[in-house]
C-alpha cells in the first residue's frame, strides 16, 4: 500500500495545488495566455509560421521545434526546451477547441487528491487531461491521436 501511496504523492507534487477549482482555472489560463504570447512572438521570427491554427500551423512549428533540437538552440527564443514544448501543447490545444466543435479547454480536480487540479480538453463524454502544467510532445501525441478520433466521431455524426 505504501508503495501506491508514493506513487499518488510523486504525481500530486506535479498538481496545481488550489483552494478552489476557480484559482486553478485562473491559474491555467494565465498560463494559456503567456504561453500565446510566446506563440505570437515565435511567429514574429519565423516567418514560414503563422498563427492561425490550422494543421498546417502545427505542421511547422512541428518542424521548427525538432530544428531548434537538433541544433539545441531553444534559447534563440529566450526558452528552455521544457518551455517551448509546453507552449506547443498550449497552441495545439488551441488549434482543437478553435477548431472543432464543441472542444473546450476543462479544468477538473484530481479524484485521488484534494485541492490539486489538472487541465486539459473535452468533447462531449472525451477528455484528456494532462498531470502536468500543460502538454509534453508525448502527450501531444497521444492527445492528438484520441482528439482525432473524436473529430472523426464528430464527423460522423454531423452527417447523421
Amino acid at each position: 500500500m505504501s508503495k501506491h501511496h508514493d506513487l499518488t504523492a510523486s504525481y500530486g507534487e506535479s498538481l496545481v495545488t488550489s483552494e478552489h477549482q476557480f484559482e486553478a482555472s485562473y491559474y491555467y489560463h494565465q498560463v494559456r495566455e503567456q504561453c500565446m504570447n510566446h506563440i505570437h512572438e515565435i511567429s514574429k521570427a519565423v516567418d514560414e509560421f503563422t498563427v492561425d491554427f490550422t494543421d498546417e500551423s502545427l505542421k511547422i512549428l512541428e518542424l521548427l521545434y525538432y530544428d531548434l533540437e537538433d541544433s539545441n538552440c531553444f534559447d534563440y527564443f529566450s526558452m528552455t526546451k521544457e518551455e517551448f514544448e509546453e507552449c506547443m501543447g498550449v497552441y495545439f490545444g488551441e488549434v482543437v477547441t478553435s477548431t472543432i466543435d464543441e472542444a473546450r479547454w476543462v479544468v477538473k480536480e484530481c479524484p485521488l487528491m484534494e485541492n490539486k487540479y489538472v487541465t486539459g480538453i473535452e468533447k462531449g463524454i472525451f477528455h484528456s487531461c494532462f498531470p502536468t502544467a500543460f502538454l509534453t510532445i508525448k502527450s501531444v501525441i497521444q492527445s492528438a491521436f484520441l482528439l482525432f478520433i473524436i473529430y472523426i466521431n464528430s464527423c460522423k455524426n454531423r452527417k447523421r
